[in-house]
Parts: structure tokens; C-alpha cells; sequence
């Protein structure tokens, strides 16, 4: 488990989400309140599903260009909403006294890529599916949990 707490708050501008998320090479961050008490997620996947545009918005542009600039001028639009607008308020996590059993399944059928760890509700780190990967591969579990 990563305990370095990068993490946003609901108020928090999407644009400065991503560039936090671009800083630390990070596919989402979690949204927590002043307590550290865990709302919601923020993932590269969620901004995206507002930027892009749909079917219909597709086959309406007549060129490229009209629609390359459409994506950009939406992205940029996108950038000035709030991350609570956005966030994933049904965030998967995990309870800091979590079995590595119940982290592999989280990590796999969850279909998420880093996992918020809480204890009492509040986030204390986070576990991401390389960082697993690693653990189980140095064989002394000895050591602790991930």
C-alpha cells in the first residue's frame, strides 16, 4: 500500500485534477473531504467520457478539424467544472484489514486500477494493481500487507 495520501477534494477544479494526475503518472486520484474522509474517485476514464464526443456528435462534424476542435473546446470546458461534478460517488475500495485475497478480487472484478484503502471511512493509502503485483511476487508476506 502506497501511503502517499495524493488525493483531491470535491471542490477541487477538474483541470488541476488532471494536471495532478498527469505530475504523478496516476489513472485516478481519490476524493476526499478536509477529514480525509473518502466521497469519491477521479479517473483519467471519467474526464474523458465527458470530453468525448457521442455518435451523433460525430457523424454531425463535416471534417476533422471541426471535430478535433469540438473535442478541445469541450476539454477545456471541462477543465473549469468542479471534480465533484464528476467524480465516482460508488467508489470500490478496500478496508485497510483487507485479506490479500479480497485486494486480488477488488483489483481484478473490481475493474479498477488503483484501490482507496480506508480506515473508518477515512483514506490511509492506496493500492495499485502494480505495486500488488509486486508484493505477491517477493514471497515474504511476512512483512505485511501491501
Amino acid at each position: 500500500m502506497t501511503r502517499d495520501l495524493t488525493a483531491v477534494m470535491p471542490t477541487d477544479l477538474i483541470e488541476d485534477a488532471v494536471q495532478l494526475l498527469a505530475a504523478h503518472r496516476l489513472t485516478g486520484v481519490p476524493v476526499v473531504e478536509e477529514d480525509w474522509r473518502l466521497v469519491g474517485f477521479l479517473s483519467e476514464r471519467d474526464v474523458l467520457k465527458l470530453a468525448l464526443p457521442t455518435f451523433l456528435e460525430i457523424v454531425a462534424g463535416t471534417t476533422f478539424l471541426e471535430e478535433d476542435q469540438m473535442l478541445l473546446s469541450k476539454l477545456r470546458s471541462i477543465g473549469k467544472r468542479r471534480v465533484e461534478e464528476v467524480m465516482n460517488r460508488e467508489v470500490v475500495c478496500v478496508d485497510v484489514n483487507a485479506s490479500l485475497l479480497s485486494v486480488a478480487d477488488l483489483l481484478i472484478r473490481g475493474r479498477v486500477k488503483r484501490l482507496p484503502v480506508v480506515d473508518g471511512g477515512k483514506l490511509v493509502g492506496v493500492i495499485d494493481r502494480g505495486s500488488f503485483c509486486e508484493f505477491m511476487l517477493e514471497g515474504d508476506h511476512g512483512k505485511g500487507k501491501p
